[in-house]
C-alpha cells in the first residue's frame, strides 16, 4: 500500500472540491466507500464529526448524496445523523440545518485568507470551533490551517511537543499548538494539511478526511 500516494489522492479530491463545488472521495483500501461531496454536504460532514467519529461522519454524508440538503428539515437531519450514529444528533441537526440555510456565510467565509475564514466561520456559524472550521477549511483545498483533534493531540504527546493533553483547548491555545504543528511540518518539507493525514495514519491506520 502506497500511503504517499493515497494521502497525494486525497490532497487532490479537497483542492478539487474547492475549486469546483464537488468531488468524489474514495476510500479504499481502508473503508468501502466511495461518495460524492459537495461544499454544503462536506460543511455538513464537518459539523457531524464534533466529538463523535469520522466514519458515523461519513454515513452520515453519504446519505446526503442523492438528497438536496438545502430543502431538508431539522427532523430530517436528526434521522440522518441518528441513523448514521453521529453522537448529539437532535443538536447537531440543528447546527446543520441551520448553517445550510444560510450558506452565504461560508462562501463569504471562501473568499478569505484561511486565518481570516477561520475566524469568520467561527463567530458565524454555530457548531463550528476552531477545529471543525479547520477541518472544513482543508477539506476545501486550504493547506495551511491544522486540525487539533484527539489524535494530533495524542501524537504531540507521545513524542514530547505536550506535557499534558488539554481538556479543552482555547482559541489562543489552538493557534499554539498550530505554530508547533507548522515547525513540524515547515521541517519535514510538508503543508499542514499533508502532516495532518500523515499522523492521523499514523494514529489511526486510516486516511478518511
Amino acid at each position: 500500500m502506497d500511503v504517499d500516494a493515497i494521502i497525494k489522492r486525497r490532497l487532490e479530491e479537497f483542492e478539487e472540491l474547492g475549486r469546483k463545488g464537488e468531488s468524489v472521495f474514495d476510500f479504499s483500501p481502508f473503508i468501502d466507500l466511495r461518495l460524492k461531496a459537495t461544499l454544503m454536504t462536506e460543511l455538513a460532514f464537518c459539523i457531524s464529526t464534533a466529538n463523535s467519529s469520522a466514519l458515523a461522519g461519513l454515513r452520515f454524508q453519504k446519505s446526503l448524496e442523492r438528497l438536496n440538503p438545502k430543502v431538508l428539515s431539522v427532523e430530517d437531519f436528526e434521522r440522518l445523523l441518528k441513523s448514521a450514529g453521529v453522537r448529539f444528533a437532535n443538536r447537531k441537526a440543528e447546527y446543520v440545518f441551520k448553517a445550510l440555510q444560510n450558506f452565504d456565510i461560508v462562501e463569504k467565509a471562501l473568499k478569505l485568507k484561511s486565518s481570516e475564514a477561520r475566524t469568520f466561520l467561527v463567530k458565524n456559524v454555530r457548531g463550528l470551533g476552531y477545529k471543525e472550521a479547520s477541518h472544513f477549511l482543508r477539506n476545501v483545498g486550504r493547506k495551511d490551517v491544522a486540525i487539533v483533534d484527539r489524535h494530533i493531540l495524542r501524537w504531540l504527546k507521545e513524542n514530547g511537543y505536550l506535557e499534558e493533553i488539554p481538556r479543552s483547548v482555547s482559541a489562543k491555545s489552538y493557534e499554539k499548538i498550530e505554530r508547533t504543528l507548522k515547525k513540524i511540518a515547515k521541517d519535514e518539507d510538508k503543508s499542514l494539511a499533508e502532516l495532518d493525514l500523515m499522523l492521523w495514519f499514523e494514529m489511526t491506520g486510516k486516511v478518511l478526511k
